[in-house]
């Protein structure tokens, strides 16, 4: 691995869940190594955010912790709406995860209730590559004009979808084995970067990846959506910046209205979800101590559409000595 100059992070976009935030950009952030962009996620606006932090044409990877929507919606528009821009890059792979496995790895139907509706049966739990070629044939129309009319390349050459392969030996499968322990898989290297992934806590997604960037200035960590993950703590093992998600009790008058009212089933089963598949406030600081990294950066924010003071963040962060950071839209952070 050549020495590089200034790796750095790029929080492009810092809130959590698939409800569009009315101050924060979705998901998404940008490992920076030797004038390269390595993108993990694509929640909503992180076209724009990239061209805001002038990274799109800078774009080298991209890395998808998981296949759930305010993770991954801005996947496509990434390249469609890039397209004019892109077409002059070399084409950019996509990192992520195959296929859950089908329709017994989704949350079972309930007993003593209606069966759950089933979208695509043939095909319930599509991967990166299937989901990739499902977007295209879904835009074909303003993909076919735009070629024709304006000259452009083929799109789909510019996208080359990867899935990471989890070892069969794990036996880890969805919804309930999602993360058994593990060794880091190996899943890009060049002369700038090493990236490693694991299996994290996040149930009932599988697989939900975290990564790690190794340079010669240091190394980034990027939690993905996880409860307190064992995984993680050995992947970010000594790393200088784990970027963990993180969740906090909303205040009254958050989005579910006025607390006093009886709870609604979304509302219990939100609460359930937040529980048993993210990394409350009150904990996040133990796993960045057990991981022995330099500084935590918090990001993924839940609730991310109230004004929390960053103080709040900081002062729920308890038994790690390092540097705290409380994560902002287009914040850049030198490793």
């Amino acid at each position: 691995m050549r020495q590089t100059a200034n790796t750095h992070l790029v929080l492009l976009g810092t809130s959590g869940g698939p409800l569009p935030s009315p101050s924060r950009a979705g998901i998404a952030q940008a490992v920076v190594v030797g004038g390269r962009a390595y993108l993990v996620d694509c929640g909503y606006g992180a076209t724009r955010q990239l061209r805001r932090a002038r990274l799109l044409t800078s774009l080298a990877g991209v890395f998808l912790t998981h296949l759930h929507s305010d993770h991954d919606c801005d996947y496509f528009n990434l390249f469609l709406l890039g397209w004019p821009l892109l077409q002059h890059l070399p084409p950019v792979p996509v990192h992520g995860p195959g296929s859950a496995g089908g329709l017994d790895s989704l949350p079972p139907d309930e007993p003593d209730a209606a069966a759950f509706p089933v979208v695509s049966p043939a095909h319930p739990t599509p991967g990166l590559i299937d989901s990739t070629a499902y977007r295209f044939a879904a835009h074909a129309y303003d993909i076919n004009a735009r070629i024709r009319d304006s000259g452009r390349s083929d799109l789909r050459e510019l996208v080359v979808p990867q899935e990471i392969a989890v070892p069969a030996a794990l036996g880890a499968r969805g919804p309930d084995r999602v993360a058994p322990a593990m060794d880091p898989i190996p899943v890009m290297e060049n002369e700038d970067v090493r990236v490693s992934a694991v299996l994290v806590h996040h149930p009932p997604v599988f697989p939900a990846f975290a990564y790690r960037f190794d340079t010669a200035d240091g190394s980034v960590v990027v939690s993905g959506d996880t409860t307190p993950s064992a995984n993680l703590i050995g992947l970010a093992r000594g790393a200088d910046i784990l970027v963990h998600e993180v969740y906090t009790d909303e205040p009254a008058g958050g989005r579910d209205g006025d607390h006093d009212d009886p709870p609604t089933l979304e509302s219990v089963r939100r609460r359930r979800h937040l529980v048993t598949s993210h990394t409350p406030l009150s904990e996040v600081g133990a796993v960045a101590a057990r991981a022995g990294v330099r500084r935590l950066v918090l990001t993924h924010f839940i609730p991310g559409d109230d004004e929390l003071p960053d103080e709040h963040w900081t002062d729920g962060v308890t038994g790690f000595d390092g540097e705290v950071v409380v994560g902002q839209d287009l914040l850049d952070l030198t490793v």
